[in-house]
């Protein structure tokens, strides 16, 4: 089942309010560059890419999530908490509404953003991000109408979807693991089979 899917299966029923993220989100680049980079640096620096590096400045302090605004785009994800360096061709959406939870959000745009976006640059051979395709991204508030309800349900959502993703990776590291060694386990017998 897709995340898209699982995650409508569990809006199903619930009364939903399309909302744009540009309404609801404050949404920037960074000034930061790849030479920022600090080795020993105590800020996270996020960058084009799934790799976080680090950086001896910041530039925010907020809750937000972070994609490329090339390269990666639709596949990295970075939800980030506290302060942290953003390069100038990536983007922090930090949501501004009591009414959506930024994991929430981040969730939902891991599970239908890369969609949006290739539908919104066809033709194009290297796909990138403007601000205005981010603020035209739709979001769900679930149960517009009861603020108490929604963030329960967004919550509830959140806790589901984190704890499928611990278990998916913890999954994906047992299989890596084991894959290793059945290859170190193969080697002595095929050489066996040769004296």
């Amino acid at each position: 089942m897709s995340a898209l899917s699982y995650l409508e299966k569990l809006l199903n029923g619930v009364d939903v309010e399309w909302v744009a993220l540009g309404s609801i989100a404050d949404i920037g680049t960074g000034s930061s560059n790849r030479q920022d980079e600090s080795d020993n640096g105590t800020y996270p620096f996020f960058v084009r890419s799934k790799n976080i590096l680090k950086s001896d400045t910041f530039e925010f302090d907020e809750v937000a999530i972070v994609i490329p605004g090339e390269g990666g785009v639709g596949d990295i994800f970075h939800y980030v908490e506290g302060k942290y360096a953003l390069h100038q061709r990536a983007y922090r959406i930090s949501i501004q509404s009591n009414s959506l939870i930024t994991k929430f959000v981040y969730h939902f745009m891991l599970s239908s953003f890369k969609q949006y976006i290739l539908m919104k640059s066809v033709g194009a051979t290297a796909i990138s991000i403007r601000k205005p395709m981010l603020e035209g991204f739709q979001v769900p508030i679930p149960c517009p109408d009861q603020p108490e309800k929604s963030l329960a349900i967004q919550s509830e959502i959140v806790r589901i979807l984190d704890k499928f993703t611990a278990l998916t990776a913890e999954l994906t590291a047992e299989l890596t693991m084991r894959k290793k060694t059945v290859q170190l386990l193969s080697r002595p017998v095929a050489e066996l089979g040769r004296g």
